[in-house]
């Protein structure tokens, strides 16, 4: 498909009156993810979260014509070998009707602009193996790191 008209897409942090749309896109992708129940119930508490300016937690907001049309949160960490932060691309979903115009594109494009404003020191992420259509877009704009992740859940 083509791309969506630059003029008409808009993406910028998240804002206070933005809850409702933040919310509906949010609940698409748990939903698309399966996500246990527990992260339902925990929606209002992400959402003061996302607008707390002292958290690590950053959320934008993809619109189309001022339609919500996708997301993306990320976590600002600390890192070992350096004073810059990391930023860990948590989440990034594009509603089904806007997919395939380059919004996923676009958005990670805005946060390596924000990135470099900010003085990030990378941003990373990370995709399931069967997210084949993600990957492509990832493998265009990104490096894959040659790293193996490993974790013990608590609950």
């Amino acid at each position: 498909m083509n791309r969506i008209e630059a003029a008409v897409v808009e993406i910028r942090r998240l804002e206070e009156n933005d809850r409702v749309a933040w919310e509906d896109l949010w609940q698409e992708n748990l939903d698309h993810f399966a996500a246990p129940d527990r992260a339902r119930a925990d929606m209002p508490v992400i959402w003061q979260r996302l607008m707390d300016q002292a958290a690590p937690l950053l959320g934008w907001l993809v619109l189309v014509q001022g339609q919500a049309a996708g997301l993306a949160h990320v976590i600002l960490r600390q890192h070992s070998f350096s004073t810059a932060k990391i930023a860990i691309l948590e989440d990034l979903w594009i509603a089904p009707f806007a997919r395939r115009h380059g919004l996923a594109e676009r958005l990670v494009e805005r946060l390596v602009r924000e990135g470099r404003a900010q003085g990030w020191r990378r941003i990373e992420w990370e995709t399931g193996d069967e997210n084949l259509i993600a990957q492509r877009l990832y493998d265009r704009i990104a490096t894959l790191d040659p790293v193996k992740r490993y974790r013990v859940d608590l609950d």
